[in-house]
This record gives C-alpha cells, sequence and structure tokens, in this order.
C-alpha cells in the first residue's frame, strides 16, 4: 500500500483529481502493476497495487517495476497535466516523500483494502448517501453489482441472485458478537460464491439501534434524576488520592456521584481514574466495590463506574439530609504511572521541536498507565532523530527539573508564544498551565502547556523514558508510542533476556553476539551460494530430461510438466536452462509449503501467437491464485494442489 500527498495540502479539484485517477488507470493498463484499489483524496491518494514484471536481467530472472519508476511516473505525468490545465509551469503538485507499507498476508490486503475503500466517507470527504467518484476498485471496473465507489459497495458486490446466501441473523451476529463489519462479511462469502441477505441484517441493525435509543433516554432520564439538585463535584485529585465525603446520587449499581473526588474523570487523552469505594449504609454496614473507571458529564458531575455485576451495593437515601459518608482512594500505583506517561509526554512535545522542528504540531494523544501514544504532524523521523529526542528527554529526568502548575486568567497567556495551546475556543475565562524547569508557577520554564491533566511532582519521578515505535497513521501524521518509568524498565528487561536467550541460542557470550551473528550470516550466505549452484545442477539435469518429453501442439513445441515439489524459483531455473536448448512453449508447476508455483516462458518466435503472461492468467485462478508477467516469460502461484495438473491442462488446451 502506498500513500502520497499533495505539496503543503493542496486541495486537488474534481478535474484535478479526474486527471490522477487516469494517471494511475494508464500505468495499470501497461501492466506496470496490479491494481487493487485506488482512492483519489482532495489532498492525498491512496493505492493498493502489486507489480509487475518490466524485462528480465542478463540471467533470464525477472525484473519488476520499481517503486520508485511508478510513483515517478504517476508524479511527473500528473503534474505536467495539472500544471498544463491551469495554464502555469514549475509548481511543485506533490510532495516529494511518500509513505509506503508492505503487505505480507491476506488479512493484511484486506485491512488496507477495506481501509481506501472507506476513506472518503470515514474522513467526512463523501456524505454518506453518496458515492465517490474518485474510487476505484477491480469489482466496479468489472462492471459488478455494486456501484462504482460506492461506501456499502466498494469491494463488496454480490454475484446474483442465485447464488447461497449467507442470512442476515448470521451476519449480524458476526457484527454484534465479534466486531466483523458488514462489508468484511460480504467480502468473504463473494469470494466463496455466496451473497449476503443485507435487508435481514439492516431490520436486526435497526432494532438493535431502536433498543439503544430507548435505553440511552432511560440512562439520561435517570441520571438527571440522580443529579439533580447538584452542582459541579468538586475536584481534589491534584493534591489528595483518599478522601472521605458524601454520596451526592447514584443509579442502581452502575455508577454514583459524591460531592467531592480525587478520582480523575477521562478527558484530555488521559484515562480516568480507578480504585475503591468503601459506603456505609443507614445500619452501620461497611462495604467496599471497585471503581473501574470516571467519566465527566458536560456540566461537570464525576460519574464514578462500578462493575454492574456488583449486586449488593447498598445504597444509601438520597434525601440531602441524609447523604451518608463514603471514603474514595485512588489506585496509587495505576495513577503514578499515567502521571509519568503524561508528564513524559510533555518532555517529549519539548524535545520533538528541538530535535525535529517548531512546526511540528500535536495531533492527538493517549496517556495511560501501560503507555503512552503522541500524534504529530511531520515527516518520518530518521532513527538518529528517534535517538536524539529520546536521549534529551532522559537527561531532562536526570535534572530532576520541579514540575509545576497554576491557574491564570486565558487572556494573560493567550499572546504567550511559550505556552502552547490547541484548540483554543474551547478554553474558558480561567486555564491550567503545567509548567516543567524555571521557578514554581512563574511561567518561565522550558517546557509550558495548558493542561488538565495529572503529573508528577518532578522530572525525576519519571525515572526512564524509552521510544517503542514511530510510524505513520496518515498522510502526514506520524505517532510515537513510548513508555516511561516501571513500564520502561519492564521493557529494558525483556529486551535483555531477549538478547541473552539468543545469545544462548547461538551459544555465544552476550558481549560477542554481534560477531557470532556476523559469522552466522555469512555462513548462510556461502551455504546459499552452494545452493544456488547444486540449484543450477538440477535445473540443467531437469531441463534435459523434460527436452525428452516435448511434443507440438498445433505447430507450436510444447513441454509442460508437474515437478512435484518444486518452488517457483526451481522452475524458473529449469525454464531458464531449456531457453537455449528449445524454442517453443513451457509451462511448469510444483508444489512447495503448501503452495503452488507456476512458470511459463514462450520463445519470441511465438510471442505472437501466444504470451507467457496470458497463459499464467488463466490457469492460475484454477489453482486459486494469480500471476502476471510479460510475454516471453511470467509467474503465478496458488494454495490449491490439487488442481495443479487440471491448470497445466489447461494450458495445453490454450495452445
Amino acid at each position: 500500500m502506498v500513500t502520497f500527498s499533495t505539496r503543503q495540502g493542496r486541495q486537488l479539484t474534481p478535474m484535478e483529481r479526474d486527471i490522477v485517477l487516469e494517471s494511475i488507470l494508464y500505468a495499470q493498463h501497461h501492466r506496470q502493476y496490479q491494481l487493487y484499489a485506488a482512492c483519489v483524496m482532495p489532498d492525498h491518494v491512496h493505492l493498493l497495487f502489486e507489480p509487475q514484471v518490466k524485462e528480465q536481467d542478463k540471467e533470464g530472472k525477472p525484473v519488476f517495476w520499481s517503486l520508485g519508476e511508478i510513483l515517478s511516473g504517476i508524479k511527473s505525468t500528473t503534474a505536467h497535466k495539472i500544471n498544463k490545465a491551469a495554464k502555469v509551469t514549475g509548481v511543485h503538485v506533490w510532495e516529494e516523500e511518500s509513505f509506503d507499507r508492505l503487505l505480507r498476508g491476506d488479512a493484511d490486503l484486506e485491512e488496507k483494502f477495506h481501509y481506501i475503500c472507506r476513506n472518503p466517507w470515514d474522513n467526512g470527504v463523501a456524505p454518506l448517501t453518496e458515492n465517490y467518484k474518485w474510487l476505484w476498485t477491480p469489482e466496479a471496473a468489472s462492471g459488478a453489482d455494486a456501484s462504482k465507489g460506492s461506501r456499502e459497495g466498494a469491494g463488496t458486490s454480490a454475484r446474483g441472485g442465485r447464488a447461497p446466501q449467507v442470512s442476515g441473523a448470521f451476519a449480524f451476529k458476526l457484527y454484534d458478537t465479534y466486531g466483523f463489519p458488514l462489508d468484511l462479511t460480504e467480502l468473504m462469502a463473494r469470494e466463496r460464491g455466496l451473497t449476503v441477505d443485507k435487508e435481514g441484517f439492516e431490520k436486526l441493525m435497526e432494532e438493535q439501534r431502536a433498543r439503544a435509543r430507548a435505553a440511552q433516554k432511560k440512562t439520561v432520564i435517570e441520571v438527571a434524576e440522580a443529579i439533580a439538585g447538584f452542582g459541579p463535584s468538586e475536584f481534589v485529585g491534584y493534591e489528595k488520592l483518599e478522601v472521605e465525603t458524601e454520596f451526592g446520587g447514584h443509579r442502581g449499581s452502575g455508577y454514583f456521584v459524591t460531592v467531592s473526588t480525587p478520582f480523575y474523570a477521562e478527558m484530555g487523552g488521559q484515562v480516568g481514574d480507578s480504585g475503591l469505594l468503601e459506603v456505609e449504609n443507614e445500619v452501620g454496614e461497611k462495604r467496599t466495590f471497585r471503581i473501574f473507571n470516571t467519566t465527566k458529564t458536560p456540566n461537570g458531575v464525576y460519574l464514578h463506574m462500578i462493575d454492574p455485576e456488583e449486586k449488593n451495593l447498598v445504597l444509601p437515601s438520597k434525601s440531602p439530609d441524609k447523604r451518608h459518608r463514603v471514603v474514595l482512594r485512588v489506585d496509587r500505583p495505576r495513577r503514578f504511572a499515567i502521571q509519568r506517561h503524561h508528564t513524559v509526554t510533555h518532555l517529549f512535545h519539548w524535545a520533538l521541536h528541538e530535535v525535529v522542528s517548531k512546526d511540528a504540531t500535536q495531533k492527538g494523544s493517549y496517556v495511560g498507565p501501560d503507555k503512552l501514544t503522541f500524534d504529530f504532524n511531520s515527516g518520518p523521523l530518521t532513527p538518529q532523530q528517534v535517538a536524539d529526542i529520546e536521549k534529551l528527554v532522559n537527561e531532562r529526568i536526570l535534572e530532576n527539573a520541579p514540575v509545576s502548575w497554576i491557574e491564570v486568567p486565558y487572556a494573560d497567556v493567550k499572546p504567550r508564544k511559550d505556552v502552547l495551546q490547541f484548540f483554543g475556543e474551547k478554553y474558558g475565562d480561567t486555564v491550567r498551565v503545567v509548567q516543567i524547569g524555571g521557578k514554581p508557577q512563574a511561567l518561565d520554564g522550558y517546557s509550558m502547556e495548558l493542561c488538565g491533566g495529572t503529573h508528577t511532582r518532578a522530572t525525576g519521578e519519571i525515572g526512564l523514558f524509552r521510544i517503542a515505535a514511530e510510524s505513520a497513521i496518515a498522510a502526514g501524521v506520524r505517532r510515537i508510542e513510548a513508555v516511561a518509568g516501571l513500564e520502561a524498565y519492564r521493557r529494558a528487561t525483556d529486551e535483555l533476556h531477549l538478547i541473552k536467550t539468543l545469545a544462548g541460542k547461538v551459544n555465544s557470550p552476550v558481549a560477542e553476539l554481534e560477531k557470532k551473528i556476523e559469522a552466522l550470516l555469512a555462513h548462510q550466505k556461502e551455504l546459499e551460494k552452494q545452493v544456488k549452484i547444486a540449484q543450477q545442477r538440477n535445473a540443467s539435469n531437469a531441463a534435459s530430461e523434460l527436452l525428452g518429453r516435448a511434443q507440438t501442439v498445433d505447430g507450436i513445441p510444447f513441454i509442460t510438466h508437474n515437478l512435484g515439489d518444486a518452488d517457483g524459483d526451481f522452475l524458473q531455473a529449469i525454464a531458464d536452462a531449456l531457453k537455449g536448448r528449445f524454442k517453443g512453449v513451457v509451462v511448469l508447476g510444483g508444489v512447495a509449503n503448501n503452495a503452488v508455483a507456476l512458470v511459463a516462458t514462450v520463445s519470441p518466435e511465438y510471442t505472437a501467437k501466444i504470451q507467457a503472461g496470458k497463459i499464467i492468467q488463466s490457469i492460475a485462478p484454477i489453482v486459486g491464485g494469480k500471476g502476471g508477467g510479460k510475454p516471453d516469460n511470467a509467474r503465478g502461484g496458488g494454495k490449491e494442489a490439487s488442481k495443479l495438473d487440471e491448470a497445466l491442462a489447461k494450458a495445453k488446451s490454450m495452445l
């Protein structure tokens, strides 16, 4: 899968998107790649394709179109046509960089296929009720039942009313119980010659929506009744993790409200607190319950969520003069882990600006007890940049700089460029500034952000910071995943254990592991060289034997054979060995590791009558696969070994 973006977020007009899609399909038509999906968005393009064979090298091995050649052709052609249409010259249309991912299995392919097909609607570019003109899939191109560029039909068309059908009830169960989206069910059904009862599925979905609306209405009423007469909860969790307070309302055993709370409510990317509730009923009985999450209503009432399986919660009277005392205790180790990850998120943001660019803007974040993620606009970070950021953050941790916060009028900090702030329109009259370094609460630190989350009191409490991964999550948006404190220590010990385990497996001291691996790789390379020589020798012998099996079909010399246990490389080596000794058509098949391999070659004298690429394209589906190539050489594969002889017989019939 490949994604490339327009320069500086330029918005492509409908006419310009037409130009881009036409260029993509031109390259597909000229066999540069086999295209599975393409989507031209206003400011970026998604492609899902498999490069095809461009030519053969001196040894007769296939040379595929490179990713650079393919993208360069599309970008340069479309940029020229777009500039020509706009009557300008030299204007850059595309960013130089692109984002590509090698797909390693059918599940990966299906996931990316659906991501591309849903992209216009998931990003709000196209209304849910309308098609998107610049989405291309093979089904739409072949005139299948699915409408071209439809959110419901893209890549999920049925084969016709006569096909066996998956019931709507079963499709709904897959969706409701196991999380299978309908379009994925339709795709898998279509691959097996089935259709899906969408009408039955939608009927069950509507019944579920009706139940959900009724339950939501009931919940809203009960919440309103429970918290009637109570103002916003008082949050004391910045300074206290345990507090004795009063009940402020309840709803059965699902949640409860208190007058004050030390529990932080889920917001701003930080997860909500968990912990314990101790309550005493009217006859003095005490019970303890587990709080698994904390949320907050728009008007500031904190809802402490308790396990709905708790059937024995002794509910107090809701009369204001009979409020019962309760004790709330935050899970301290969990809160401290969250605080470490939140404070180090601020340090990472500062270091990102120092190492990469001041223009790197935060696009989202997650702060939990197990890890943190930080999304930002940027090109891919180099390994050296990642290492520099990690080092800089750990240096600031070792300094043990103070972390402080202060509430100030928003008008006082709004014009300050050194105080990071986001979505300014959402801030109230008073804001909380979290400062790292400098004199506490003096607003002179090296890191200052508007933030309502909980934090450590000093950077030294973070302990250790490790970056676990850096990846792309959208065009021009990167994500860092990192850990701090005990989670970072745990990751370090896991990696050390892995290194020691690997050293043990190769019988080497840890200090000499790198040299040992280099020696093993060199030995492997030498063995592969010897295997290649032996393979060529065996291929030459096999080619000599196959010459005796040659036959003539409709005036064309023809060799076909099922070689049994043989992979594609061995088949190709045999075909190459035959090229200097046989003029005609060769079609070979074999099975290795439960996978079928196919190779076809056609001598130049006969390519006007039959092409190797067409042979493979015709016989590969018989073994449940695909393939292609040039007129004189092509390769393919599949999964159904039992049908290999049938596929080879089909090749003979094509002559």
